[in-house]
């Protein structure tokens, strides 16, 4: 791990405000999301696929439908600074399963490093944090929000659901990776919930063409 950051950073090209938004309403409906605005399934399967889908928008028209068999990953390469992340999901009453919404401090697929595992574990009606010690109730049929406050130089990130911090806990205690890579909304099975209004607010971004990402990630499987 310690050769990814120094790759990087020897061909870091240049740093820009790490400001990301994605509220899906520039693609079409029933359109797959891989491929659109930097998404793409976990190891490039299709079989991650998830769809854009007009049924349910918090901001009107268009949200992510993560289905039972979807993974799929958004890059950030942030490598400093207090990260902010929110999204908001709908998971209507009935839903099964499990569905997670994962931050991860490298992204190269099996090799991979999570920082956090919020499991959205249906069955029980319970969000748990699955690096922490947190287990609220889910809120069943509105929108709610998801926000990951991270501090990369303090090593630590603070987790809240619907407006109320329910976690504090470091954000790489084991690899010991201070920056922040990807998104990864994942379902094990679980059945169909909705993203809409994603964002990333940060301090600072890495700026690599995806052919230089490439390369680095193959360079050091």
């Amino acid at each position: 791990m310690k050769i990814l950051v120094i790759a990087m950073t020897l061909l870091i090209a240049s740093f820009a405000a790490a400001d990301w938004s994605e509220n899906f309403d520039s693609y079409a409906a029933g359109s797959g999301l891989s491929g659109q605005g930097g998404w793409f399934p976990w190891d490039l399967n299709p079989g991650g696929e998830a769809y854009v889908t007009a049924d349910m928008a918090r901001s009107a028209a268009n949200s992510v439908e993560i289905t039972p068999t979807s993974d799929m990953v958004h890059e950030f390469n942030v490598l400093s600074g207090t990260p902010v992340i929110t999204g908001w999901n709908y998971i209507p009453t009935g839903s099964t399963g499990d569905q997670f919404f994962i931050l991860l401090t490298v992204y190269m697929g099996a090799d991979s490093d999570w920082a956090l595992q919020l499991k959205f574990a249906c069955d029980d009606s319970q969000l748990i944090v699955t690096e922490g010690t947190a287990v609220v109730p889910i809120i069943f049929d509105q929108w709610v929000e998801v926000k990951v406050e991270i501090d990369l130089t303090a090593d630590q990130q603070m987790i809240y659901y619907n407006g109320v911090l329910i976690d504090t806990i470091q954000w790489s205690p084991t690899s010991m990776i201070y920056q922040f890579d990807a998104l990864d909304l994942f379902s094990d099975g679980g059945s169909s919930i909705y993203w809409d209004d994603l964002e990333v607010i940060g301090d600072t971004q890495m700026d690599l063409a995806p052919s230089t990402w490439a390369s680095i990630k193959a360079s050091i499987k």
